[in-house]
């Protein structure tokens, strides 16, 4: 049950990422219930900075599915 969680919310934020990389826009949420959307030409950092982040969120989600999967820790 945790496994599929974990991969889950993996899949959900590679996903965004793949989608920020060819649109050259990410969603990103804002404070309270906004969403706000970052263009890489006209906001590169903020762009790159949740970019980054969901990438890591991703790696790390994965990760900890496959651990949980398969009863490994590292």
């Amino acid at each position: 049950m945790l496994a599929s969680l974990f991969l889950i919310i993996g899949v959900v934020f590679f996903t965004l990422v793949l989608k920020a990389f060819f649109s050259r826009e990410i969603r990103a949420r804002g404070w309270g219930f906004s969403t706000r959307i970052h263009c890489r030409d006209s906001e590169p950092v903020s762009y790159w900075v949740t970019f980054v982040s969901y990438l890591v969120i991703a790696v790390w989600t994965t990760l900890f599915g496959l651990m949980a999967a398969f009863g490994r820790s590292f």
